[in-house]
């Protein structure tokens, strides 16, 4: 009997060591995977790294200071960071963690429950809704659909806001709606007459960019600037956003899901999570984070 005992102990070990071995080929794959990201992360830093404006420190532009609110649960509790000039300060976190609430904060649409916003080193959260219109008026905001009026053609989308709030005469109008355009790599003479749906989604996202440096902003801000776009045309998004930080030393806050993007364009991330800030750093600081929610987060 004590040899088919031996027998079957050697079978069960031989089964034991196949699963320790799937096992192990399973826990590989993993790290090949997280290794695979790492890497394609730390490329795009690399691209991102020259480009970014690394002067002296300066006053905030835009400061979100020790801000809370909430509706019927709580969204931000005690948020806080600042974007000085030329800086892109990316917001990104899961779905529903307040990115896009952070942004009507600065626009000045919502007014927190506690603390501050302040443009340029005022204080917004009481003005009246006549001085919080001026505020607005150095920023631009670019929408996650563009949001262009679909009735209009390509220059009157980018001249309302020129319209609306300037004393420009219609030359000037269209002079500045050209320059923009320009701008934005889109040739003013094939898309003005042109309307939004005979444009591609990148060409929109462009329009949509234009028209928010319309007013010569200061402060651009975006909402999933890259969100349904060709990883082509993702790269031309991202190239403009920097262009601005570059060319015009434009402030700009970005709300994205795209962590290769955020990590090519941004000066800083702010990583919101359970109502708060839990990382506000350069890419490369959180990418040498070792706190496990970060490494998941980048990893997934």
């Amino acid at each position: 009997m004590a040899p088919d005992r031996d027998t079957k102990t050697l079978e069960e070990r031989r089964q034991g060591d196949r699963r320790a071995d799937a096992g192990q080929s399973s826990d590989d794959r993993s790290t090949a995977v997280r290794e695979a990201i790492r890497s394609e992360l730390e490329s795009e830093i690399a691209l991102g790294r020259s480009r970014r404006l690394r002067g002296p420190d300066s006053p905030p532009v835009v400061e979100v200071d020790h801000v809370s609110l909430a509706f019927d649960n709580p969204i931000l509790e005690d948020v806080s960071f600042a974007a000085r000039e030329g800086e892109t300060i990316a917001l990104v976190g899961e779905s529903g963690t307040g990115k896009s609430t952070a942004l009507k904060l600065i626009l000045r649409l919502l007014i927190p429950d506690k603390g501050r916003v302040l443009i340029d080193g005022e204080d917004i959260t009481h003005l009246s809704f006549e001085e919080a219109l001026e505020v607005r008026q150095k920023m631009g905001m670019v929408f996650q659909g563009a949001a262009l009026f679909d009735s209009m053609s390509v220059f009157e989308n980018v001249a309302y806001p020129l319209r609306e709030h300037t004393d420009l005469d219609e030359d000037q109008i269209r002079k500045r709606v050209e320059e923009k355009l320009q701008f934005v790599d889109l040739d003013p003479s094939r898309v003005m007459d042109q309307l939004p749906s005979e444009l591609s989604g990148g060409m929109r996202k462009r329009v949509g960019i234009a028209r928010g440096m319309a007013n010569d902003a200061e402060i651009m801000l975006y909402d999933e600037p890259t969100s349904g776009l060709d990883p082509l045309t993702t790269s031309t998004i991202t190239r403009l956003i920097m262009k601005l930080q570059r060319e015009l030393k434009v402030t700009s806050l970005v709300v994205s899901h795209d962590i290769r993007s955020v990590f090519r364009m941004a000066s800083k991330v702010a990583l919101l999570y359970d109502r708060k800030i839990t990382f506000f750093g350069t890419p490369e600081e959180m990418m040498a984070s070792e706190d496990k929610y970060i490494q998941d987060f980048l990893g997934a």
